[in-house]
């Protein structure tokens, strides 16, 4: 595989990279826009989950074959929480999928993070007070297993 060299990198990069490379899992909560991560949060993986760092290729990759990927990354584990506008019926249907296709397997498996668990918080906006707590208590739940899993 041909390996990628850095000539600079910035600040804000490096630091990041300093955190991650020293995390077992990522953890990843934010409201869906345009099915995917707020402009911010995508932009942070644009930066920094980048060629050389979050993947290579090998040669097949330089040839334009998807099979041609190495992934880079080590994390045992990634947890995505997603609160939405609209109902978990309309997600099941037809939005899920698309953005477990590009969250999920691009953004998360395919530079080598081994286990992706995607939850959506539904209709966040207009719910009632019950659901909102129940979500705010799975949110904790989820956490505290994924922090002692």
């Amino acid at each position: 595989m041909a390996k990628f060299i850095h000539t600079h990198r910035s600040k804000d990069i490096v630091a990041q990279w300093e955190k991650l490379e020293n995390a077992q899992g990522l953890a990843f909560i934010a409201p869906v826009f345009w099915l995917h991560f707020p402009a911010i949060l995508k932009g942070w993986f644009e930066r920094v989950f980048a060629y050389g760092d979050a993947y290579g290729l090998a040669s097949e990759g330089w040839r334009g074959e998807v099979k041609g990927r190495v992934p880079l990354l080590q994390h045992e584990k990634a947890l995505v929480i997603n609160t939405t506008l609209f109902k978990e019926e309309d997600y099941k249907a037809e939005l899920e999928e698309p953005m477990t296709r590009i969250i999920d397997d691009w953004g998360l498996r395919y530079p080598g993070i081994k286990k992706v668990e995607h939850v959506y918080f539904y209709r966040v906006p207009v719910a009632d007070d019950d659901t909102r707590q129940s979500y705010l208590e799975r949110a904790y739940k989820l956490g505290k297993e994924f922090a002692y899993s």
